[in-house]
């Protein structure tokens, strides 16, 4: 009988010390929250930080998704702010007008833009340090991203509000299109996305043809190469960010290797104070994207660099 009783007893204490442990892995750190606020009438955003540290001055990350600029959203990449905040950062997860919503890429501009400035004046309560704010986007939010710090940089009207320059550390561009097709080009890729949109789980592609042919069919002013070639060689000191990094892959279909070219040469030519990399790595159109949520070690010890 005292054998069965201390079996038990050992029996229990195994159970406790288990539930214990569980407890502690599942609270890792409780202090780490998200909010989600109103950066304006038209979009809203989540702020990843930590509550224990609000009174610290963390280096910020603003991160806008992908998507064709017909879909995607913050939630769905939030992967993204929760690697960023258990590294210590501050991170900001934006979301923005899309297709159909807008017909008008400029609206984009602005949401983004909106949610910079909105950034920069109340990241401090969250303990985010306004002066090392990194602007880091996937796919057509590396676009959206680098057009509006150009468009802002430059002083641009923008629906009929002239931009103020940002100041940010960093520009990301991961998987980026900074080149957009135009004329025959461009309709040929509006009807080939349409095909396709026609095969069965593919659907999705039909609406991007739709979403290129309203935001760039007939109009300009969204291609920030383009918009660098009517500068003068050194005629800019600085471009909204000290350092710009474009991220390709040599497997990317979406948005094939060479896509940055054209911005990377217009940057050498006209900003006099920037520093310009440019990285290839072997993979797909998602392959930062899919390390991080993943967990692969070397990817992220990649990405952290980009923003240091």
């Amino acid at each position: 009988m005292k054998s069965l009783n201390l079996i038990s007893i050992i029996a229990l204490f195994i159970t406790i010390f288990a539930v214990s442990v569980e407890a502690r892995c599942k609270v890792i750190n409780p202090e780490l929250t998200k909010d989600t606020l109103a950066y304006s009438e038209n979009g809203d955003l989540d702020v990843y930080y930590d509550k224990a540290a609000v009174s610290k001055r963390r280096p910020v990350v603003v991160y806008v998704h992908g998507g064709g600029w017909c879909e995607g959203s913050k939630d769905k990449e939030s992967f993204m702010g929760k690697f960023f905040q258990k590294k210590g950062y501050v991170a900001v997860l934006i979301n923005y007008r899309l297709y159909p919503e807008t017909e008008n890429m400029d609206d984009m501009v602005e949401d983004i833009y909106d949610a910079l400035q909105w950034t920069v004046e109340n990241i401090g309560k969250y303990g985010g340090n306004a002066k090392k704010i990194s602007l880091m986007g996937h796919s057509a939010g590396a676009h959206l991203a680098t057009l509006t710090t150009v468009k802002a940089a430059l002083k641009m009207k923008v629906n009929e509000r002239i931009l103020k320059p940002v100041n940010l550390k960093n520009l990301v561009s991961l998987n980026g299109r900074h080149k957009l097709d135009e004329g025959d080009e461009l309709l040929a890729g509006i009807e080939q996305l349409r095909q396709l949109g026609n095969i069965p789980g593919l659907s999705f592609l039909a609406l991007y043809g739709e979403a290129r042919e309203h935001l760039l069919v007939g109009k300009s002013g969204f291609d920030q190469s383009k918009i660098l070639k009517d500068y003068k060689d050194k005629s800019v000191k600085t471009l909204g960010a000290k350092k710009y990094t474009f991220i390709e892959c040599d497997e990317d279909t979406v948005d094939p290797l060479g896509l940055s070219e054209p911005m990377i040469e217009q940057l050498g030519r006209v900003v006099k104070e920037v520093i310009v990399d440019h990285k290839v790595y072997h993979g797909g159109h998602s392959y930062v994207l899919d390390g991080i949520q993943n967990g692969d070690a070397e990817i992220e010890k990649e990405v952290l660099k980009m923003i240091n």
